[in-house]
């Protein structure tokens, strides 16, 4: 788990990390904005902006392969997706096996473009989360105007994540000392108690956890230490960055 959701990666005395969380929030969504409005057949601005996402990576510190690793997490959900649009119907058509199987141009465009803006989003995400620990990105969400149970649920969803993590491999760990090995069908009746006795188990540690939040002074949100303050390096990365993809995205063809 920790090798997909690390709490932090890269230097921090890098320009990226210098940057105040905002900024890298709204960088990373005008980035995501840009590039899912790009045409599939603009070949030179997909190449531009998987520069910039590989400058930015390499700006931060962060290792390219632990950002590419991660990102193509997201291609077998791409792919399944838009594994229909080269078979819609329309001309011109490229024919293979004799006209047995006729795709359509239009249609591999169109799933070049799904998998490259996935692809492409999925690395600025996570290239995000890799610099900005998740309080910080809270902090961000917080006074950028998100809403502030959203923001809660979301930080208690990620910190939770690895709790139930955790009660999964001592049940795995339980049924494997005795003798449980799943070999065949009948043994699903097991797996779905095991997900049962999961279900209970995390139920009751949400309620511990929710007790010791009240005791210790919860009132319904999750207070801050991050202090956020703009500086010159903030707006100079605005101006320059959010200019930049709107240029390579109208005249990069």
């Amino acid at each position: 788990m920790d090798r997909f959701l690390p709490t932090h990666l890269g230097r921090l005395d890098s320009r990226v990390q210098r940057l105040d969380p905002r900024t890298r929030l709204i960088l990373v969504l005008g980035f995501v904005i840009v590039v899912v409005s790009t045409p599939p057949t603009r070949l030179a601005a997909f190449v531009a902006y998987a520069g910039l996402l590989s400058w930015a990576t390499a700006g931060a510190g962060v290792p390219v392969t632990s950002v590419l690793w991660r990102s193509a997490a997201v291609l077998p959900f791409s792919v399944l997706a838009a594994s229909w649009l080269p078979f819609m119907h329309g001309a011109p058509a490229v024919e293979l096996w004799g006209g047995a199987v006729r795709l359509s141009v239009s249609g591999l465009w169109l799933f070049a473009g799904v998998v490259m803006k996935s692809l492409l989003g999925a690395g600025a995400a996570v290239l995000l989360a890799l610099t900005t620990p998740l309080p910080q990105l809270a902090a961000a969400l917080r006074k950028l105007g998100a809403p502030v149970i959203l923001v809660d649920t979301l930080t208690l969803t990620y910190r939770y994540l690895f709790v139930l993590v955790e009660e999964a491999g001592r049940l795995r760990r339980a049924a494997a000392a005795r003798g449980y090995r799943p070999r065949w069908l009948g043994q699903a009746l097991l797996i779905g108690r095991l997900v049962g006795q999961l279900f209970l188990r995390s139920y009751e540690r949400a309620e511990r956890v929710h007790g010791a939040m009240v005791q210790r002074g919860y009132r319904g949100f999750m207070p801050t230490a991050h202090e956020l303050a703009w500086g010159v390096s903030d707006v100079v990365a605005l101006a320059v960055v959010l200019p930049t993809l709107a240029a390579v995205r109208t005249w990069l063809r």
